[in-house]
């Protein structure tokens, strides 16, 4: 039963501001943690906050993470 949503913007902004490895790393963090049916991770399109990339977004809670770097995960 999925319990929680991990939204990171694919916006061509954040992207370029390194979303990829943010999300590959959740990916592996989830994974490696056994939460592959609890945790979905998502890719989404752009929020509109280029300037803060990369954003990450968690839901139900809707925690709202930006400026992101590797070493924040």
């Amino acid at each position: 039963m999925i319990r929680a949503h991990v939204l990171i913007c694919g916006g061509t902004g954040c992207t370029s501001s390194g979303s990829k490895a943010i999300q590959e790393a959740f990916h592996e963090s989830i994974a490696k943690n056994g939460l592959e049916e609890e945790i979905k991770l998502v890719q989404t399109g752009c929020f509109g906050l280029c300037a803060l990339g990369p954003i990450l977004i968690t839901q139900p809670d809707g925690c709202f993470y930006a400026n992101l770097e590797m070493e924040h995960i």
